[in-house]
Parts: C-alpha cells; sequence; structure tokens
C-alpha cells in the first residue's frame, strides 16, 4: 500500500466523510494526499488536508457531477466504483477508482486523463465533420463506429449500424468482390478505389468507393459517394457504345484530333476512303 501512495503517477487520496443532520453526505474532509494529487489537481498539501471539500475546492457542491453524493453513496454502502469524470472546479477530466473499507472514511486513487480525453474529443470532432464516409471495423466486417456522413448520404443513424455486419448493405451483385476484397484486408493488405453499392435506408442503392488499410484487429476506412460520377461514366460508356454502332452500320469514315499531342486517329474506314490501310496512317500528327 506505502507503493501505490508514493506512486508518483498515480493521484492518492484519503477521506472522511460528513453528514448533515438528517444523515445524508454532505461534504468529506481531506485526511491524506501525495505528490501526485498536488501535481494532477493544483493543490497543495498544506491547504487542504484538515479542510473539507467545500473548503478546499470552491465550488464543489454546484458541480455538474454530485462528488460527494458519489462518495457519499461509497462510503455508506462500502462500495466500490471506478468512473471517468470532468471536474469542473478543477478544469480538468479524471479517471477514478474509489472505495471503502472501513465506516465514514473513503480512498480515492485517479489519473489525470484531461490531455487523452482532449485529443480523443479533437479527432472525434474531426470524425463527425468530414464529409467522407468513415468507419471503423472489425476483421469480421462489423462496423465499430461510423461518422455522420452515414446519415446524411446513406440515411442510417450510428445506432442502425452500430454492430451491423457491412454485407447486410452490399448490393447482392457486389458481394462476392466485397468478401473477395474483405479477403485481401484481413491478409493485412490496404485495399484502394475498390467500388461496391450500398443499399440506402430508402432502398436505393449509391455507389461507394473505398480505401481501407487494417491495423491490428481492426479496418480503418474511408468511402466517398461515387453514385454520380459513376453514372456519368455509364452515360458515356453508352453513347461511345451507340456512336459506335451507328458508325459501323453506315460505314463511316471518321477520325480523332488530340487537340494536347497533336495525334490523329482514323478508322478503318477513312483509310479505306484515302486509299489507305489503317496501319499505313496511325498514328499521324495533323501536320503529317
Amino acid at each position: 500500500m506505502e507503493n501505490i501512495i508514493n506512486n508518483p503517477i498515480l493521484g492518492y487520496a484519503r477521506h472522511r466523510i460528513i453528514l448533515d443532520d438528517a444523515g445524508k453526505p454532505f461534504d468529506y474532509e481531506f485526511l491524506e494526499v501525495n505528490t501526485a494529487f498536488e501535481k494532477m489537481t493544483g493543490l497543495q498539501r498544506e491547504n487542504v488536508i484538515g479542510k473539507t471539500a467545500r473548503q478546499a475546492i470552491p465550488g464543489i457542491e454546484r458541480s455538474g457531477f454530485d462528488w460527494i453524493g458519489c462518495y457519499g453513496d461509497i462510503t455508506l454502502t462500502g462500495g466500490v466504483k471506478d468512473f471517468e469524470q470532468f471536474s469542473e472546479p478543477l478544469g480538468r477530466w479524471y479517471q477514478v477508482y474509489a472505495y471503502s473499507a472501513e465506516k465514514m472514511f473513503f480512498t480515492v486513487f485517479f489519473n489525470d486523463i484531461t490531455e487523452i480525453k482532449t485529443q480523443s474529443e479533437e479527432l472525434e470532432g474531426f470524425f463527425d465533420v468530414n464529409l467522407d464516409l468513415l468507419c471503423i471495423a472489425d476483421l469480421e466486417g462489423h462496423f465499430i463506429k461510423t461518422n455522420n456522413s452515414w446519415g446524411e448520404i446513406l440515411g442510417y443513424s450510428t445506432d442502425e449500424l452500430s454492430k451491423r455486419h457491412f454485407l447486410d448493405f452490399v448490393h447482392p451483385e457486389d458481394r462476392q468482390a466485397t468478401l473477395e476484397a474483405m479477403a485481401i484486408l484481413v491478409r493485412g493488405d490496404a485495399v484502394l478505389h475498390f467500388t461496391n453499392r450500398y443499399r440506402c435506408k430508402d432502398g436505393s442503392y449509391r455507389h461507394i468507393e473505398w480505401r481501407s488499410r487494417p491495423k491490428g484487429n481492426l479496418i480503418y476506412a474511408s468511402a466517398r459517394d461515387v453514385t454520380e460520377r459513376t453514372q456519368m461514366e455509364e452515360k458515356l460508356k453508352t453513347e461511345r457504345n451507340r456512336l459506335a454502332g451507328i458508325i459501323a452500320g453506315t460505314r463511316a469514315g471518321t477520325w480523332e484530333w488530340n487537340i494536347q499531342s497533336g495525334e490523329t486517329i482514323f478508322n478503318e474506314r477513312w483509310a479505306e476512303m484515302l486509299g489507305y490501310t489503317l496501319e499505313e496512317i496511325n498514328p499521324v500528327s495533323i501536320e503529317t
């Protein structure tokens, strides 16, 4: 116990609970603290020992979290509590382990996790404002965490996606290709520029392009809705095929000129009309 109390990275304090006339927790007294307590709270030993919480930490009774009530409950029931909580008077986040081994007394061990919480909140903020679909999944394909863009693009809430398998949302025709991409991730390799169709909450489908990387037992993925781009590409392909059919059916001679390179490409009928074979005139520049 002595080693734990003197641990330079673990805050320690021992207290006596103070009850009001009705027998309810009203305050608590500081009996003992270690040097890590001073470092993590900014409170000096000489200013807290023998003082009550209301005296040593002004405003603690008006905090959003009921510290006195929490510790009082532990003391009166002989229980144990392990929790994370922000202290408004001290302006810091703490991971707290509190217990009572003696009636009317309780002991607290804690860590200052403010920096970790701040970084986590900053990351969470970035995660939620990102326009891309961001997610974390396990190697079995179950969503663990998703950002707000999933709701905006596909219509699903975070709760609706949580713990669901990704295949639940994939178009039946894309499932085999998706499983093959998943197998690559399970092997430890990244999957970039993979596109499949995801079902929206309204039953429609969107084309989603993925960039995914595995790390440990998790998969981190970023995706974008490329539905409009895919539809334009399909329309362009259809138009090209239609035009090719018209050209073939009418035996029209055609040529294409690349403005940037100056290269000119003729079709076989154009070469025939000029009295050449296609091999004899391709490729040429506009100056030829």
